[in-house]
């Protein structure tokens, strides 16, 4: 067990925030796969707000975990250092930046749990061998589904945005009118195709309660261009 001061009826919740990424979820999901009453899940929520925000502009409203806190990350990450992996009491961790000029330097995927040893470290990446500069070049980006309201119709849209993790965070596509032109996952991928890219591999959530999240990982490849060449 993770030794930490998250209260238990906290954690139980935070476990399946963790399992999806962080992504908002709505109560009745939530409360599926805890197998519990969506009142109880309400009450958890009420009772910890310091851990919890609601996103009422979506239908259904949909919990999130409020970034920041430093005991959520260490308690996702198991209390170990994300550069030496060892594992230490929470008082013996920090957070670390992967980007700390990014605009929400508390993303998710940004954060880094470290110890006091490795707190002053360079982050590196290891390698195993050093290969060959490649004349191929490679990118993920995260395709979600969003929703919100017309206010001309009064009906909830769907459309989806994309994020290349760059730090610039999440879009959808728009038109010459200034209008969401990104309503299917294909809309996005044609977006790419436009520019060279091809798709090698995407990633789905596996079949749950939650596929309704739409959330998939895309990863691509093109050729580099002679001009991508000469400014390397």
């Amino acid at each position: 067990m993770v030794e930490t001061n998250i209260p238990p009826s906290v954690r139980e919740i935070l476990d399946e925030f963790i399992r999806y990424r962080f992504f908002k979820i709505p109560y009745k999901k939530l409360a599926n796969a805890l197998d519990k009453n969506v009142d109880t899940i309400i009450q958890r929520v009420r009772r910890n707000k310091d851990y919890f925000e609601i996103d009422d502009s979506e239908r259904p409203s949909k919990i999130s975990i409020k970034k920041g806190l430093k005991e959520v990350y260490f308690y996702r990450d198991k209390n170990i250092c994300r550069i030496c992996q060892n594992q230490v009491f929470p008082n013996e961790l920090n957070m670390r930046y992967r980007n700390p000029y990014q605009e929400d330097k508390f993303e998710w995927d940004n954060v880094l749990s470290v110890c006091n040893e490795c707190k002053n470290k360079e982050i590196v990446k290891m390698v195993k061998h050093v290969k060959k500069p490649s004349k191929i070049e490679y990118k993920e980006v995260h395709i979600e589904m969003k929703s919100k309201k017309n206010p001309k119709t009064d009906d909830w849209e769907s459309f989806y945005e994309f994020d290349e993790l760059d730090g610039s965070g999440s879009f959808p596509l728009i038109d010459k009118n200034e209008q969401i032109a990104s309503k299917t996952v294909a809309d996005v991928l044609n977006y790419y195709a436009a520019d060279g890219w091809r798709v090698i591999h995407i990633e789905i959530p596996q079949e749950t309660e939650y596929m309704d999240l739409e959330f998939y990982q895309v990863f691509f490849e093109r050729e580099r261009s002679e001009i991508d060449e000469l400014n390397k």
